[in-house]
């Protein structure tokens, strides 16, 4: 795949460490960011062929340091979808389908760094690039804060708007709809053997933030360089696969850890999307986690009572109250059910 230009730096992705804490009460692990290890672009695909335009895509460029990464998100990828698209050209135009839940990827191949990956390595080098169909999908880390700035109700050009009680219909539907799809796509990869090793509002992403459009929402999961993975046997293999993990597998307890973040994911998501401030420094991932795992010592009911006592998370607690919801959230943060046997609680059944 080297007919491609780069047409825009989209962003970047850090390593970051974080360092354990000795306070409990800390809200923040001290964190040390080291240098940019992958970058995104949009590009353009031509196809070689005259009178055809080309086509945009999505490319990440790993950089040197990233080498192991970018190999094992391409291995991870390829085993999700069973191979790569034989006409990549076809593959690249075609309208963005639910039936496979992870980022579809078209290609890869290695070539010079960009200017931008040149300037953060100390010698230029061959890179490994990965070339992604171009779905314009947006991740869950910023769908919060897109909601909460959506047009209220009022006297539209055309008409009264929807109602307040309309919009908070809408937001929660498209809450629990998230939630939803965030557990078909780790269930998908969980059933073909793979942990996602880095799970969170940054992997998961939308085809929408429009809270109205819930019922077409689209989700799928991005950022596989720290999967973990048990290719199944090939049939009539001396030594097959065994067919189920024993609970102590390093895969299955990768995938425990999955569906721990995933539990997090919809608290937050939830909150985030319900508080009355909006998303703030006490709704984020890390302030959640703090309250959840340190604070709480993972136990739900505890975190519930201390919703419940929040009047900015009111909204948040009665929607989870109102479907079961908590319940799923003990369910994932405990990792005794499978993201699949999770999909039937009502939180996320039916919606």
């Amino acid at each position: 795949m080297q007919d491609i230009e780069l047409i825009q730096q989209l962003g970047r992705l850090s390593w970051v460490t974080e360092s354990a804490r000795e306070d409990p009460l800390q809200v923040f692990r001290n964190t040390v960011q080291q240098q940019t290890a992958v970058i995104a672009f949009k590009g353009q695909y031509y196809s070689g062929l005259p009178f055809q335009d080309p086509i945009p895509v999505l490319l990440k460029e790993f950089l040197p340091g990233a080498r192991s990464v970018a190999c094992n998100e391409l291995q991870t990828l390829v085993h999700l979808a069973e191979g790569l698209p034989g006409s990549k050209w076809h593959a690249a135009r075609e309208a963005m389908s639910a039936d496979l839940p992870i980022v579809p990827l078209l290609g890869y191949f290695w070539g010079s760094q960009s200017n931008a990956g040149a300037s953060m390595s100390a010698e230029e080098e061959k890179v490994l690039w990965l070339v992604y169909k171009f779905e314009k999908l947006q991740p869950l880390t910023y769908y919060a804060a897109a909601a909460q700035s959506q047009p209220t109700s009022g006297l539209g050009l055309w008409g009264p708007k929807s109602t307040e009680e309309d919009e908070l219909r809408d937001r929660c539907r498209m809450v629990r709809t998230i939630c939803r799809g965030m557990l078909q796509a780790l269930s998908f990869c969980h059933k073909r053997g793979v942990a996602h090793g880095s799970f969170g509002p940054g992997s998961v992403m939308l085809s929408t933030f429009r809270d109205c459009q819930a019922r077409e929402l689209i989700v799928k999961l991005d950022n596989f360089g720290f999967a973990q993975m048990q290719k199944r046997s090939a049939p009539g293999a001396l030594y097959p696969s065994p067919q189920a993990l024993d609970p102590d597998h390093p895969l299955s307890l990768a995938q425990q850890e999955d569906l721990k973040a995933a539990g997090l994911v919809v608290l937050e998501t939830v909150i985030c999307a319900l508080a009355e401030g909006g998303p703030s420094d006490a709704t984020s991932s890390a302030a959640l986690q703090r309250l959840l795992f340190d604070v709480f010592g993972s136990d739900v009911h505890a975190f519930r009572k201390h919703c419940n006592q929040e009047q900015d998370w009111t909204l948040a607690g009665a929607l989870l109250d109102e479907y079961n919801g908590w319940q799923l959230v003990t369910d994932l943060i405990s990792g005794q059910k499978s993201a699949q046997e999770c999909l039937v609680n009502p939180f996320v059944f039916g919606v």
